[in-house]
């Protein structure tokens, strides 16, 4: 299978870029599908277990499929524009959130709950689905960065064969939060790319939503608890009021705050978010 660049009215042009690398689309040279291309950073390849890990993950996963997640095709080693590897995966039309979050920031555009709700509890059941047919396995990288939504508010997971990569590279907690946007529970000795490790993705990305806005790079982990108790709920008529104590409490447990109830893993986060929502006189999602 081959790929193409975009014809001249879709320009080969990088589509988001981060510190994992630099994502363009292409088309199949047979089909005329379009193809997304993660092109990883060479620095990060450098690392010899690297690819290795990356491949061996990308096989493991080769089965599994699902509407929430984008499918990866496979893992190239590539020579244009320069020696590299690519993650080639099934282009998803929508728009990361972490750009959605940015624009509504920035042009003070406000998000209710509900809102917020619609896409959490895409998310969790998406992290839960993982979870429960890959025992072993977590995303890893769950951020804003890695999550589509669609121009019909479907939410999509991408690059979910790169967490044993990354934990190659044998960074810090705080360098994978400043280079990655990867948020990691506090550990004994190197960060674990484990179930913990993608709760604790979730309930960043569901912060992030319940504030309406992206978390600064200061802001984690040592602020989580003040952002918490600053949150506020959002009507869809633009009132305001706190957070509800259930939802709180659910927050809490995700991010790792409350230490002694903590979520470890998202079919267990998924179970408790089922019953905050349950009541329909709280939330409509």
């Amino acid at each position: 299978m081959t790929t193409v660049p975009l014809s001249n009215e879709r320009p080969e042009a990088p589509l988001f870029c981060d510190g994992l690398g630099e994502r363009v689309v292409a088309a199949d040279g047979a089909t005329g599908e379009l193809l997304q291309i993660l092109r990883i950073r060479p620095a990060l390849t450098a690392v010899p277990s690297f690819e290795f890990a990356l491949r061996e993950r990308a096989a493991r996963l080769a089965n599994f499929r699902h509407a929430y997640y984008a499918r990866v095709r496979r893992i190239d080693r590539v020579q244009v524009p320069g020696p590299g590897l690519s993650i080639v995966s099934d282009h998803v039309e929508g728009t990361r959130l972490s750009d959605i979050l940015r624009v509504a920031h920035e042009r003070n555009l406000q998000l209710d709950i509900n809102a917020a709700l619609c896409l959490i509890r895409q998310l969790v059941p998406a992290v839960a689905l993982l979870h429960e047919n890959a025992r072993e396995v977590a995303h890893g990288l769950i951020a804003p960065e890695r999550l589509v939504v669609t121009p019909h508010a479907r939410l999509v997971i991408v690059e979910h064969v790169l967490s044993a990569a990354v934990e190659q590279l044998q960074f810090s907690r705080e360098r994978l939060w400043q280079e990655f946007r990867i948020s990691m529970p506090p550990s004994a000795g190197m960060p674990r790319f484990d179930h913990r490790a993608d709760v604790t993705g979730v309930g960043l990305v569901a912060l992030a939503l319940v504030l309406g806005r992206p978390l600064h790079p200061a802001e984690f982990p040592n602020h989580l608890p003040t952002l918490l108790n600053e949150a506020r709920e959002r009507s869809a008529l633009g009132e305001e009021q706190p957070l509800s104590q259930p939802l709180r409490d659910w927050l809490a447990r995700a991010l790792q705050l409350d230490t002694r109830r903590a979520f470890a893993s998202a079919p267990e986060a998924l179970s408790a978010l089922e019953e905050i929502v349950a009541d329909d006189s709280m939330y409509v999602a």
